[in-house]
């Protein structure tokens, strides 16, 4: 045999030896849901053998016979998988391949919570929204009224939420109490937030529900979180028919510091705009402001703000019974507030946060020849710390220790003042984790633990929150929790022996969000104990009270279905019920509708460089006890109806003029009625209805930004 048919036939041996050592590996991959994942990348690794799954999820490919390898399966958006197998003979592997998980793109627990910031995939406002809601005249509360949950108290100003009363909801500042959130007013007459809606970056609402970081509000609470460091130093100037405002950043590589002074006088619009009530003094306002942002170690920024305002009026009042007859009211207000925190990153996965506020806060009212002042000192200091245990586990835990003095001091004009007073320490602690069992499915746990030292009890509030993601872009979320909350300051300084007061929430809500749409459903149950009740006036407060409220949210909002426009529509259904304080009976609160409606609509019409506005808002009737009548609160008043519209014209990039006015068409809004204090003759108390100052509010303002860059304007803060 020659050496060339000897080669020939040893390759021709050797390649049929190779072909019977080779083995097949097959199999079909799937995912949880036993669905076939196509174009997955399936091989044997350090290899070159391997290929990809066909529609049907199924693969097949040879291999060089072997002990074993290593077989492993990748495909974007999923966990890798990897087995040791035994090439030894024909190898069959079917695969279920799990979702990887990805916080960013994770199910968020949305129950009770809207996000308003830009970056919260929980939003459903963003910052800007609050400025040109049409009706809310740029006040942060303002613009939270046209979402569902909320109740239409035109006479306050304040939030009303799921059938509580305004006192039941607590503000936050980066995370930092605040005792004072809204400016101080003569009676019946709409308080406004305290702060510039500027200061905020995002801000997060929620209804009820909410995580056991925050306490001492049994309906909801607002957090407000400011901003980080500005780009660019600026100059802002704002020109108003009600005042005026300016601000300027002075900016260093590390940090920046902003300085601002606002000045607001009524007496010239009031002159011009028919008022229901008659004013001796209009009302008049100066504060000022500083912030500041530093950056330092550990990728940590501090912040610090504080402001200083003061406000007066002098309003002429006619009695009750007796309209020829009045009353001079005065108020003088002062205020100063600080707060700071810092945040930073101790390590990878450890995150600390440490914060603190502190508020001073005195109204002296003057009512004749009766001063009367209320005089209430505040602090807050809390300590966060964050850690990442895995990418699917989260922990909070904190603590914090609040300090609240008021006292109550009445000068009648004849011998030694009056006082009443009151001081409380109360630590506190928390702590909450959230897990995540996949994308689509989230659990957050929480406790949160209180002692207060005037009431001498502690309370102890257990938190759960869950959800789960469709493959619809749609979600659910169930909430429920304790709630507690101390009496109003009017009643601690009593001097009984309070508890105390609780509510018990129940929450589901369904999420669906689309392109730029947005669909949000809400059932709730509250069950509230241990409430003040006020028998009579030679009896002591208890805690004897009790009520419930429940309802349904509905919010829609559409940024696609029209070129350039953006509106949203929400309903909320409430049915409520109290025997608390003064009542003799259960009873639907004043405060609460069972009916509200916000329509808004804004509009950018880019050939005139403008935006327009409308908001309509609907009320229905609320109830009211008349003392002429026997059935306890059995009448009504009339249904609360508005129709707001404002109008924001770019002028320059850097200029913006703005207008706006409330109840367009004229509606005869009411707030209910002042009774005299006793029957005349006929044994009829007299009253006088609770009206708006006026009807319509106008306002009309110009917003100049200078800087380096002469494009920017306020709004930029926003965007």
């Amino acid at each position: 045999m020659s050496f060339t048919i000897k080669i020939a036939l040893s390759l021709l041996l050797g390649f049929g030896l190779f072909q019977a050592e080779a083995q097949i590996i097959s199999g079909k991959v799937l995912d949880e849901s036993n669905q076939p994942i196509p174009g997955c990348n399936v091989y044997l690794e350090g290899t070159f053998y391997g290929t990809s799954t066909n529609a049907a999820g199924y693969f097949k490919f040879d291999a060089e016979a072997a002990d074993s390898a290593t077989f492993v399966v990748e495909f974007l958006g999923f966990e890798d998988y990897r087995q040791t197998i035994s090439l030894q003979g024909e190898v069959e592997i079917n695969v279920t391949l799990k979702e990887a998980f990805d916080k960013l793109n994770a199910v968020t627990v949305s129950a009770g919570s809207y996000g308003t910031g830009d970056n919260d995939k929980t939003a459903v406002l963003n910052s800007l929204d609050v400025v040109t809601t049409a009706g809310a005249l740029g006040d942060v509360t303002g613009a939270l009224q046209t979402l569902p949950g909320t109740s239409t108290n035109g006479e306050s100003g304040r939030l009303f939420v799921h059938g509580g009363s305004a006192d039941e909801t607590g503000t936050y500042i980066d995370g930092i109490l605040v005792h004072q959130p809204y400016t101080s007013s003569a009676p019946n007459m709409a308080v406004r937030g305290r702060f510039n809606p500027f200061m905020f970056s995002g801000t997060a609402f929620s209804t009820g529900g909410y995580s056991a970081e925050y306490g001492q509000a049994m309906s909801s609470v607002l957090v407000l979180n400011t901003n980080e460091l500005q780009e660019e130093e600026s100059l802002n100037l704002g020109i108003m028919t009600i005042g005026a405002d300016v601000a300027g950043t002075i900016k260093w590589k590390t940090g920046a510091i902003t300085a601002s002074a606002n000045y607001m006088n009524l007496s010239p619009y009031m002159s011009l705009i028919p008022q229901n009530y008659g004013w001796k003094s209009a009302p008049e306002a100066l504060g000022a402001g500083l912030s500041i942002r530093q950056k330092t170690a550990n990728n940590g920024l501090l912040k610090v703000y504080a402001t200083a305002d003061q406000s007066n009026l002098t309003q002429e009042q006619s009695l009750v019974g007796n309209p020829e007859q009045t009353q001079t009211v005065g108020l003088q207000n002062n205020n100063r507030f600080i707060n700071t925190n810092w945040k930073g990153q101790l390590s990878k996965k450890w995150i600390l946060k440490l914060g603190g506020s502190f508020t001073y806060n005195t109204d002296d009212y003057k009512i004749n020849t009766i001063a009367l002042r209320d005089k209430l000192l505040g602090s807050h200091v809390k300590s966060l710390a964050i850690h990442e245990v895995n990418k699917k586990v989260h922990v909070r835990f904190g603590t914090e220790f609040f300090y609240k003095s008021y006292e109550k001091r009445i000068n009648s004009g004849v011998g030694a003042d009056s006082v009443n007073s009151y001081a409380d320490h109360k630590p506190a602690a928390f702590a909450e984790a959230e897990i995540y069992t996949s994308n689509t499915f989230v659990v957050k746990a929480g406790l949160r633990g209180e002692y207060s030292t005037y009431l001498e009890m502690a309370n102890i509030s257990p938190r759960l929150s869950m959800a789960y993601k469709t493959k619809d872009h749609s979600q659910f979320s169930l909430a429920y929790g304790w709630f507690y909350q101390d009496p109003v300051n009017e009643q601690l300084i009593s001097r009984d022996y309070l508890n105390y007061e609780k509510a018990e929430h129940y929450i589901f809500s369904f999420t669906k969000k689309l392109e730029d749409r947005n669909v949000r459903a809400e059932l709730y149950y509250k069950g509230y104990k241990n409430l003040v009740k006020y028998p009579g006036k030679n009896e002591r407060y208890t805690n004897d009270g009790n009520g419930y409220a429940y309802g349904l949210d509905v919010y829609f909002r559409d940024k696609k279905t029209i070129k350039n426009g953006d509106y949203w529509l929400s309903y909320s259904y409430l049915k409520a019920e109290r025997n608390y304080l003064d009542y003799p009976t259960s009873a639907q609160p004043s405060f609460a509708n069972s009916h509200n409606i916000s329509i808004v609509y804004k509009h950018w019409f880019s050939a005139l460089r403008s935006q327009l506005g409308a908001t309509l808002s609907y009320g229905s009737p609320r109830s009211h006890n008349n003392p002429n009548n026997i059935q306890f609160m059995d009448e009504k008043l009339r249904a609360y109806k508005s129709l707001d519209l404002n109008w924001s014209f770019l002028h320059r990039e850097n200029i913006i003029f703005h207008a706006a006015v409330s109840n367009v068409l004229g509606f005869n809004n009411g707030f209910g009625y002042n009774y005299s204090p006793i029957p005349d003759a006929n044994g009829t108390y007299q009253r006088t209805e609770i009206l708006p100052a006026a009807k319509h509010f106008f306002f009309v303002g110009c917003f100049i930004t200078l800087s380096r860059h002469g494009a920017r304007n306020q709004l930029d803060k926003l965007n």
